[in-house]
């Protein structure tokens, strides 16, 4: 008996002691600094790692004045250290702690800025505003505060080469025929209009942008111009434990009280095995113009009608969304992501036009227009990311599903000065729409590294659309018998129901050839299909075109020395015709104007080339570049005065409908060849520690061929367009950006555009130990934004010119939120006590 409690009380002890090793705990600590300026790094990610499978064990992130302090178990770790724009650092030892070595301080810990490599030149030390990489050039805007307060839509007004006209048309080197990706996914996936979508997004949310305006074989073909990115900030940041940001903001332009309203919260919660991200936004952006018109319609070489018109429009766009996300690591190697959004909005417009009639023919009228589309969409996507034992080996698959409802009411009311007592001279349409758009998109991805730094690439990219709309107009007047009366507008209702398709195999092989020269060539296989029909209209004319292609790519980059390098890149590119392009629905706008689509238009297919030269100094970066595009069947809208002869020549596919004489229509041609040519310029200084500027130059010329449609006479156009923008980091926290823009005027296919140029200001405030800050931005601060254009045809003369409400003062207010901040008590134990080892 006594032998049986001895051996119990044995292994009592036994247990006790394992229990105690396994649980004691030890201390590791250091400080992170910039090894080049000496200052403290903040929010660095310090990981102890297993020393067997490098797996991750814990961590925490340094605090404001770079120290950090971790409380693992007794054992031996790796000590692995990184932050954006600098080398990750492991320290030449692995700590162990036990019972006679507690606590390891690694003393202080400075991490050098990221070198220079083969594939992507840096400017700066520091995370500069633009970074070029062998297929695009990434626009860093979080630091951009002049954009504070907006959406993706202010954001996009900073890009260089990038802009958006006051219709909330995106171009990219002067060219609309441009592809915009929200975090890779086209925008049209989404599930809105990209005017729409891009109003949705608060600018905060923003990480940063990039432009491939020569994509290679990875990438969809669509757009002849290139691909624009908008990289969002809800993503893991791979820091442990609890991270995150909140943002409110709030203005209006002075003009006029439209308030925008914004808020923002993006949390992150980081451990080995699993990662939680949470991101919500919501608020409303509002914006204003006015302008005036002055429009005759020309019959015969004389004018039969001509008005001028005064407009007043205001747009208080509503938004929100929230946004959760699971990623679970199986193993270092295989890991799980699984979100799911929720986005909704509320598209609101408001307009009058007060008219008057310069012939004496005609009453003067006033017209009213009010909209509102309410949109909700869910987004689900899932991640599975494997990767082997050799070092740039992965296999990933990405898929997401979206579903999408929109639902919307219009009026356009025209009241003639004497309708009491000429009671023709009242109208009233209202419309009804409801839209249905599911969407599938998958997308298998496989990396595999070869001898000698090559690397070969292969997927499969599959998109899937159901686009379902169901548009109403009702007409209200006064009958002959003088009683107020609504009826169905057959001709302009539809329910149009279409599919489209996209299948896709590509595969890119690069790598170096030789020291400093680098290449990357690519082939991509697409079926795409699409095919529609209205169901109010059977015997309107059905769609259904299918384009099956081949599309190569090519990029080389040669690093001449640590200061010049080069880059030549060529791609062939498509613009397919949507369902939007395709379907002849009928959308009658303000002004009498209205829009359809052509069911006949077949893609346009361009081949790009680029030339670039880039000069990196200690303080100055230059980037020019040379580009030439060629474009076959190439699309472009064209306007005409509706009449019963102009339909049947520019729109035979359209019905013609008399109670639309006299508007301006506008319907997508296919034309001869266009050719594209010019010349850009990207200018970063760092004049002083405390002073960049950043200008860009985009000089381009287009030229169309004539055909039929354009009574054979080619079209030439220039356009000039420059951007600056200047940071100044200033002492106690300050920080000022001014910004401003410049257009040039310039011809289009059938209209002269204006001159258009503006400056935005922003100041800055980091305060409680720069986890909070202040921000004021008055946007449009000359109030000079505005647009205008003049169109002279042998149907219309027309003179338009306005001015964007302004200027826009927004004041708002962020917070980080980190894990750092939990670990002050932690930190202090660890500074009052003394060290046992020194590493």
């Amino acid at each position: 008996m006594s032998t049986i409690k001895l051996k119990h009380t044995f292994a009592t002890i036994l247990l006790t002691l394992s229990f105690v090793t396994a649980s004691a705990q030890g201390g590791i600590s250091g400080r992170v600094f910039d090894a080049k300026t000496g200052e403290a790094i903040e929010y660095a990610s310090i990981a102890l790692l297993n020393p067997q499978d490098s797996g991750i064990v814990t961590g925490t992130v340094s605090e404001h004045n770079g120290s950090f302090a971790i409380k693992p178990k007794y054992g031996s770790y790796i000590v692995r250290i990184s932050f954006m724009g600098y080398t990750t650092y492991f320290h030449p030892n692995t700590i162990t702690l036990n019972s006679k070595h507690p606590n390891a301080n690694l003393g202080k810990i400075g991490l050098t800025p990221s070198a220079k490599t083969m594939d992507e030149v840096v400017v700066t030390a520091e995370r500069t505003m633009v970074e070029y990489q062998l297929d695009k050039r990434v626009v860093n805007v979080d630091k951009n505060i002049v954009s504070g307060g907006g959406t993706a839509t202010d954001v996009l007004e900073n890009v260089p080469s990038v802009a958006i006209d006051n219709d909330g048309n995106v171009t990219l080197r002067g060219s609309t025929n441009v592809k915009v990706l929200i975090d890779g996914r086209p925008s049209e996936l989404l599930g809105a209009n990209l005017e729409s979508l891009l109003e949705q997004i608060p600018a905060s949310t923003v990480e940063n942008v990039e432009i491939i305006t020569n994509p290679s074989a990875k990438y969809d073909p669509e757009g002849m111009s290139g691909i624009i990115n908008i990289k969002l900030k809800d993503k893991n940041s791979g820091a442990l434990g609890l991270n995150g940001l909140a943002n409110i903001n709030i203005g209006s332009p002075v003009q006029e009280w439209l308030p925008t309203t914004m808020a923002t919260i993006n949390i992150n919660y980081n451990t080995p095995k699993y990662a939680i991200t949470f991101a919500a936004d919501g608020g409303q952006r509002a914006r204003g113009m006015y302008g005036t018109t002055d429009i005759a319609r020309i019959q015969n070489g004389v004018a039969y009608q001509h008005d001028s018109l005064f407009e007043h429009r205001i747009f208080p766009n509503q938004m929100a969304s929230s946004k959760l996300g699971f990623e679970y690591y199986f193993n270092k190697n295989n890991s799980l992501l699984i979100n799911y959004q929720l986005r909704s909005g509320n598209r609101i417009r408001k307009g009058t036009i007060n008219a008057t009639d310069l012939l004496g023919i005609d009453m003067d009228y006033i017209q009213s227009d009010t909209s509102l589309s309410r949109s909700l969409n869910h987004v689900i996507g899932l991640n599975y990311t494997h990767k082997f034992e050799k070092p740039e080996q992965v296999f990933t698959i990405d898929a997401t599903l979206n579903l999408r409802k929109m639902n919307g009411e219009g009026d356009q009311e025209v009241s003639y000065a004497d309708y009491f007592s000429n009671l023709n001279h009242y109208y009233l349409r209202h419309s009804i729409q409801e839209n249905h758009h599911e969407n599938i998109n998958v997308r298998v991805n496989y990396n595999h590294p070869l001898k000698n730094d090559w690397k070969f690439e292969t997927g499969y990219e599959g998109r899937i659309s159901f686009p379902n709309q169901n548009s109403k107009y009702y007409i209200t007047n006064y009958d002959s018998t003088g009683i107020l009366a609504t009826h169905l507008d057959n001709n302009s209702s539809t329910h149009y129901v279409s599919q489209q398709q996209i299948h896709a195999i590509y595969a890119t092989v690069g790598g170096s050839i030789i020291e400093g020269l680098s290449m990357q060539a690519g082939l991509r296989g697409e079926y795409s299909l699409v095919e529609g029909h209205d169901i109010n209209h059977p015997d309107m004319q059905r769609v259904y075109k299918s384009y099956p292609q081949i599309y190569p790519t090519l990029h080389a980059s040669y690093q001449i020395n640590k200061i010049h390098s080069t880059q030549l890149s060529y791609s062939r590119r498509v613009r397919r015709p949507n369902m939007w392009d395709l379907n002849p629905y009928l959308d009658v706008r303000e002004g009498q104007q209205m829009s359809f689509g052509n069911p006949n238009l077949a893609p346009e297919f361009t081949n790009a080339l680029e030339l670039s030269y880039n000069v990196a100094l200690d303080k100055i970066n230059l980037y020019t570049c040379l580009y030439y595009r060629q474009t076959d069947s190439m699309m472009t809208r064209y306007g005409f005065v509706w009449d019963e002869s102009s339909a049947s020549y520019y729109s035979p596919w359209m019905p013609y409908d008399a109670q639309y004489d006299g508007y301006w229509a506008s319907a997508w041609q296919n034309l001869n060849k266009g050719r594209n040519y010019g010349m850009e310029f990207i200018l970063d200084y760092q004049i002083l520690k405390w002073w960049k500027i950043n200008v860009s130059i985009n000089l381009y010329e287009s030229t169309i061929e004539g055909t039929e449609l354009l009574q054979n006479q080619d079209k030439k156009a220039f356009q000039a367009s420059g951007k600056f923008n200047t940071y100044m980091t200033l002492p106690k926290n300050w920080t000022i950006q001014i910004s401003g823009q410049y257009w040039a005027p310039w011809l289009d296919l059938q209209t002269e555009m204006f001159s258009n140029k503006w400056a935005d200001l922003a100041i800055k405030k980091d305060i409680l130990r720069k986890q909070g800050t202040l921000n004021l931005r008055i946007g449009n601060i000359f109030h000079t934004a505005g647009f205008g254009h003049y169109t002279n045809t042998p149907q219309l003369d027309r003179l338009v010119t306005g001015r964007r409400l302004g200027p826009t003062v927004t004041i708002g207010f962020s917070y980080k939120i980190n894990n750092g901040l939990k670990q002050k008590s932690t930190q202090a134990e660890y500074d009052d006590s003394s060290s046992d080892s020194e590493y």
